[in-house]
């Protein structure tokens, strides 16, 4: 039976003809790595005084903002954006969400979570390739994904720590909180949920162009 024009099956995860579909790759990557990267760099800036003392020209705190080791010593109150559950407060993470491998050496988280960004983003850029026009909901959802990733691996790579700021708790309740998060670890939620909203084709399940 022929197939109209234009139209094409892939089986069993083989690759999809869709070019726009690395051209929204890379936007959403581009503007994933900008907004997370910038937020966190104004965390700094705005919530600690350590990049003020480098001095007053942006060039000079940008350069102080990957220089400095940590910035901790130097956080300021947090700014209240609703006080009974937000906040921002500078914070830097070693670990994953809620702390977890903290406690470790430095060599062995960043080689722990590169190990991680790596497998996640060959799994993500391999699943990209089975997606076509029909699946451009899935395409910018594992984007976000990955911009988050890599965003947080940028932090590990240059400092060992990630930085959080978006401080959540509940109802003037500090026992009952989020664990300090940032703009990375937000498109990752984000393009998880949208994939458990709309999932895409199986593995080994035909993928229509």
């Amino acid at each position: 039976m022929s197939r109209p024009l234009g139209e094409a099956v892939t089986l069993r995860g083989a690759p999809v003809r869709d070019p726009a579909r690395w051209r929204i790759v890379v936007a959403v990557l581009l503007c994933g790595l900008l907004a997370d990267q910038a937020t966190k760099f104004l965390a700094a800036d705005r919530l600690t005084t350590g990049l003020a003392r480098a001095g007053a020209g942006l060039v000079e705190r940008v350069q102080a903002y990957y220089a400095v080791k940590h910035l901790e010593p130097f956080s300021t109150d947090p700014y209240v954006i609703f006080r009974p559950w937000w906040r921002m407060r500078y914070a830097e993470n070693p670990g994953a969400a809620w702390s977890i491998f903290r406690d470790q050496p430095e060599a062995v988280r960043t080689a722990f979570f590169s190990l991680a960004n790596l497998v996640m983003a060959v799994f993500v850029l391999l699943y990209l390739r089975r997606l076509g026009p029909r699946h451009r909901v899935q395409q910018v959802a594992l984007s976000m994904v990955l911009a988050g990733g890599l965003g947080n691996l940028i932090d590990r790579l240059a400092r060992g720590y990630v930085v959080d700021f978006i401080d959540w708790h509940w109802w003037n309740r500090p026992d009952l909180y989020w664990p300090t998060f940032n703009v990375a670890d937000s498109m990752i939620v984000v393009g998880v949920a949208l994939l458990l909203l709309f999932p895409g084709p199986r593995p080994g399940q035909a993928a229509r162009e």
